[in-house]
């Protein structure tokens, strides 16, 4: 390990190279003079270079790792340069003590430029060398022309820099090379490596930095995140060891989790003929997960190949080898097929290696390692100069006006802010807080697109899980949410603590039977769990692509890369992933209500005239073509089946628009109002928040001989950043979790978290619902009409007027058949809290059903008294069907 890392700003001219190089020298220590202390480490870690590197002929005797030859080179300039740039290029022979005769081992790691610049291994040149005995040793000073450098930022200062010191680090992150799924580990050892489920094994290994999510965390989240600073790939393939099935086929799942951007691969699977499902049930073989080593913290992979379950680990030895342990008790014969490019000198502890296959028989024993030198060894990591900080954080809350916009509620609300954690690191991140669930004894746990899991209990942050990937929904399963079960990108993971350290240590795969392309668009909303214990979720269809790698249906932008995007899918509790509903394009929200009705939320688009909320229901077809590509029967994109004429008429009807512009762009998730009364007057009502206008929703609804149809309310506006998930806590007030990244919200910040909270007494003047009546519509309210507000004065104040949207293939759809419905007459309740609207010559003739009425009341100062009341009160409901 290194002590830190240091970046001087060498100014251009004469400088002092000797007097730097001890202070570099003193800032890395003995490792980079190959053990210039006189103790056993020295000895462990090989001979001390100062003396050596001389004006004459000085040599000495080195092996060849790779080739295992012994030959003499000269200890000169050279040599120094390749025993801090290429550590483990030539091993040191000792040359007396103990080991006298012996090679050093591969122990010491190698420095790239990031780590020590060449100016600084300039520097420790010229310093080590006054080091040698007198009349041999250097000038004491030597002075230099070195040109200006940058000044580089420190390891903690690097954006979206992951660091790996004492502890393991696991991640998902979409990693050229890898599918999607990928799993990257980095160890403090400076060693990282890729495990990816599409060939369950270990793909790329490499040493030195770890990852930098700067691409993943940037904008909309684009594919192609980087291996971190001052990195160097040492193993980049298929697979070192993928299992083989019974008939001797390589494991591989790339039809469904292709290689990030292999847009090649990606066209191939989308114009097979084959069903996805049954290209998945012909590979009896599965991921299962990862478990972390509860002694050291190294993940454990877990998966299934025929009947036989295995557990991986991988580790890396002191003296430059790669171990793969594998754990199970098989019932049948295993093979792997082995992959060594980059390695050397493989061996196997237990069954048999032919021609690059390794035999395992289920007899030998439940532990088979497979062991192989690697090319190259250790890379030096640069390190931070303080430590992780796992402490809990206290809940900070305050006040500030957050965001562009001015906060507008109803009066007897009010909202605060609360601050996000810090990272391990005390680093401010971003945290997207876009799945909140609380468990019975008041736990909050907060999922978020790249922040990881954190908790809250007793008012302090605490981090449950890190490395999630666009982690958007979280289900508690237990009492204390200490088991949880959380939809990322790539799959549906439950993961719980089993030690009780309020950490996650074990993630178990429920399902990733869905195709994962790494397409930034591809995101996967939900889970939602209903009372038998299944799961549901929905997948976002891709954003770009080529022609052939993403059929968009004649759509410009929304497409499938196959593999039921665009589809809500059901997971049982016994494991089984099921196709549920289709047609589905950018479905940002997904809730079950208290009948167990599930309603999930659609953003406009192509094939999506405006965003609404409506009924999921099993087999329904929703509108957007593209996914209707995983029908059954050997669909492709060109297949005539998939016409747009063959489905317009079978598109299930919406409950409610959400009015484009008005309401909304892009709503989020639906909660409902169950506080019993904490919240105020609107219990049983669904709020819903607005990604892109930064607003707040109440939306009702109602069956009419069978038809579902419905009203949408504002009900607050400007909040810091764009709302995706409310929950409401026990103490019946309103959380807000936030983002606007990618999309930009009219809030105006990247993330927030936000909490709106009840007077308990005050009772704003506003539309509480409406409810569809044979003469029109009865506006209920939440206050009564002032008693010298008369029926003429009511008609003045209320305006209607109505429109249809239609689902095509253009982005949206505009207001078609916009008019002025007249208002014939008005009738005031006993009570005065409800006004039946009746419309000229409504539910005559044509032109009245599957429309979009705007309900509009000004003049609410002299409707409503002394009652607090906003100037202008509005309300849209959707109309398909009128009741007799």
């Amino acid at each position: 390990m290194i002590a830190g890392l240091c970046f001087p700003a060498w100014a251009h001219g004469e400088i002092d190279a000797v007097a730097e190089g001890k202070k570099v020298f003193e800032l890395f220590g003995c490792m980079v003079c190959h053990g210039v202390a006189k103790d056993d480490a020295a000895q462990r870690t090989g001979p001390p270079l100062h003396g050596l590197f001389l004006s004459d002929v000085r040599e000495r005797e080195v092996l060849d790792p790779i080739s295992g030859e012994r030959r003499v080179v000269k200890a000169d300039k050279g040599y120094y340069l390749d025993s801090i740039r290429k550590s483990m290029s030539l091993l040191a022979v000792a040359e007396s003590g103990p080991a006298k005769g012996d090679a050093y081992p591969a122990a010491m790691p190698s420095y790239s430029r990031e780590v020590i610049s060449d100016p600084q291994v300039e520097f420790m040149w010229h310093y080590l060398r006054t080091l040698a005995d007198e009349g041999q040793a250097g000038p004491s000073s030597v002075p230099m022309q070195v040109e200006e450098q940058e000044v580089a930022k420190s390891i903690l200062e690097i954006p979206n820099e992951e660091v790996v010191t004492q502890r393991t680090r696991v991640f998902r992150a979409p990693l050229r090379g890898a599918s999607g799924r990928a799993l990257h580990v980095g160890l403090p050892s400076g060693m990282n490596f890729t495990f990816d489920p599409r060939v369950l094994s270990v793909r790329s290994v490499w040493g030195g930095g770890f990852l930098n999510l700067t691409s993943e965390r940037t904008g909309r989240g684009q594919p192609g995140s980087q291996r971190g600073f001052g990195n160097a790939g040492l193993i980049n393939g298929g697979g070192i060891l993928q299992p083989l099935n019974q008939a001797g086929e390589p494991i591989d799942f790339e039809f469904k989790e292709p290689d990030v951007l292999d847009d090649r691969a990606v066209e191939r699977w989308l114009w097979d003929k084959r069903d996805f499902l049954d290209l998945l049930a012909g590979i009896d073989a599965e991921f299962l997960g990862h478990e972390l080593d509860s002694s050291t913290g190294d993940p454990v992979f877990r998966f299934r190949v025929g009947k036989n379950e295995w557990k991986q680990k991988v580790t890396f030895t002191d003296d430059g080898r790669l171990e793969i342990a594998l754990r199970g008790d098989p019932t049948e014969t295993q093979r792997f097929k082995i992959s060594d490019d980059g390695l050397d000198d493989v061996t196997v502890t237990s069954g048999s290696v032919s021609d690059g296959v390794w035999t395992l028989d289920p007899a030998k024993g439940p532990v088979h390692t497979f062991s192989a030198r690697l090319r190259g060894g250790l890379i030096a990591r640069a390190m931070p100069d303080r430590a992780e900080d796992w402490s809990p954080q206290p809940l900070k809350r305050n006040d500030r006006q957050l965001g562009d916009h001015e906060t507008r509620l109803p009066a007897g609300y009010s909202i605060e802010n609360w601050e996000s954690p810090r990272d391990l690191y005390g680093r401010e991140q971003l945290f997207e807080p876009t799945g909140i669930a609380v468990a019975k004894d008041g736990t909050i746990v907060i999922s978020t697109r790249t922040a990881g899991v954190w908790r809250i209990r007793d008012d302090q942050w605490t981090l449950f899980a890190e490395g999630t990937y666009e982690a958007l929904g979280v289900v508690i399963e237990d009492d204390k949410g200490d088991q949880i079960v959380v939809l990322q990108k790539p799959e549906l993971t439950r993961m719980t603590d089993r030690n009780g350290d309020g950490r996650a240590d074990r993630f178990e795969t429920l399902c990733d039977d869905f195709g994962f392309h790494g397409n930034y668009h591809e995101y996967a909303h939900g889970p939602v769990r209903d009372a038998e214990g299944n799961y549901y979720f929905t997948l976002n269809l891709c954003h770009n692509g080529d022609d052939r790698s993403s059929w968009r249906a004649g759509g410009p932008f929304m497409g499938s890369m196959g593999g039921y995007r665009g589809w809500a899918c059901r997971v049982t509790p016994d494991g089984k992933f099921e196709p549920f509903a289709k047609g589905l394009r950018s479905p940002a929200g997904i809730g079950i209500d208290r009948e167990g009705r599930i309603w999930y939320a659609e953003n406009q688009g192509e094939y999506v005239g405006s965003s609404h909320v409506v009924p999921l229901e099993q087999g329904a077809f929703y509108g957007h073509l593209s996914g209707l590509v995983d029908l059954p029967g050997g669909m492709t994109p060109e297949s005539p089946e998939l016409h747009f004429d063959h489905w317009k008429d079978k598109i299930r009807d919406t409950a409610v628009w959400l009015p484009h512009g008005k309401m909304a762009n892009a709503p989020g998730h639906p909660e409902w109002d169950h506080t019993g009364g904490k919240f105020g007057v609107y219990g049983g009502q669904m709020f819903i928040g607005d990604q892109t206008l930064s607003t707040v929703l109440r939306v009702g609804t109602e069956v009419v001989n069978g038809a579902d149809q419905g009203w949408v309310v504002p009900f607050a506006f400007g909040m810091a950043s764009g709302v995706m998930r409310p929950c409401f806590l026990p103490d019946g007030s309103l959380l807000l979790g936030q983002t606007g990244r990618g999309w930009g919200a009219r809030g105006g910040r990247q993330d927030a978290l936000q909490r709106i909270t009840y007077d308990g007494k005050t009772v704003a003047a506003d539309i509480h619902r409406l409810a569809s009546a044979n003469v029109g519509f009865v506006m209920h309210l939440t206050q009564p009409l002032a008693r010298e507000v008369k029926e003429e004065d009511l008609m003045r104040a209320l305006k209607v007027r109505s429109w249809f949207y239609t689902n095509t293939g253009a982005y949206g759809s505009p207001e078609h058949d916009r008019r002025d419905d007249k208002i014939s007459g008005v009738k005031i309740a006993r009570d005065r809290k409800a006004v039946q609207i009746s419309l000229d010559g409504f539910g005559k003739g044509d032109g009245w059903l599957d429309r979009i009425y705007e309900l509009r009341l000004s003049n609410t100062a002299a409707l409503f008294g002394d009652a607090p009341a906003w100037e202008q009160l509005e309300a849209f409901f959707t109309l398909r069907a009128i009741p007799e």
